[in-house]
Order: structure tokens, then C-alpha cells, then sequence
């Protein structure tokens, strides 16, 4: 199964799927799909993901420098979308963007799901 496809089902498994991205520890996309074309472009979700990267850097810094373990997911909320992310390893990273309605339970298995596709196929 080829990345896009896999990004593809996560975006039609999970309800109030806005777009996806997979990407490596410089922040480059890898792969991206959109569930809703109109409204979040390839480009956009490219600019999402790598900004995404620098949060998810800046967490293993802090979790680092505290002893606190390692970050392996955050979600950031805002008024109309989620961004969820969680770290494959080797820098490799998925990033999720949903509406707001989209029940958070749900993403987070959507998103394992596609991670054990994605390390499956790297």
C-alpha cells in the first residue's frame, strides 16, 4: 500500500477528517491527502506539518531536559479545527487535521492505525 493510501483511509476512517500529512525530522512532507480540497490544500497541510515538527521538537527538548520521557503525541485545539501529531521514530512524524467536532478518542486510534500502516511500509 503506498502513503498517500494509507493517509487516504485514515482521512475516510475518521469522522471529521479535514487532511493528513507524514513527514521527516526536517519538517519535509513525505506524503499529504486532503479530505476537503476547497477548504485545506496540499501546500497548507505541508506549512501545518512542518510547523507541527517544530512543536514536537521543541517537546522532545523539554520532556529532554526535564526527565520527563519522551513525547510521542501532542494535540493543539482551536476554534474550528484540531491538529493532532505523533512520532513514528527516525524523525519520521504523522500530523492529523480535523474540525473541531471530531471526537478526540476516535483520532487518536485513527492515527494509530495509520502509524502501524506507515512503519509497515517504510
Amino acid at each position: 500500500m503506498s502513503f498517500r493510501d494509507i493517509l487516504a483511509d485514515l482521512l475516510q476512517t475518521t469522522r471529521g477528517a479535514i487532511g493528513a500529512a507524514f513527514l521527516d525530522s526536517e519538517g519535509e512532507s513525505v506524503e499529504v491527502a486532503s479530505a476537503r480540497p476547497f477548504d485545506t490544500d496540499d501546500h497548507e497541510l505541508r506549512v501545518i506539518g512542518a510547523y507541527a515538527g517544530i512543536f514536537l521538537s521543541h517537546l522532545r527538548r523539554i520532556a529532554e531536559a526535564t526527565n520527563s520521557g519522551s513525547s510521542a503525541r501532542f494535540k493543539i485545539d482551536f476554534a474550528a479545527s484540531r491538529i493532532f501529531c505523533c512520532a513514528l521514530g527516525d524523525g519520521y512524524y504523522l500530523v492529523a487535521v480535523v474540525d473541531a467536532a471530531a471526537v478526540e478518542g476516535t483520532v487518536w486510534q485513527g492515527l494509530e492505525r495509520c502509524r502501524a500502516a506507515l512503519l509497515a511500509e517504510m
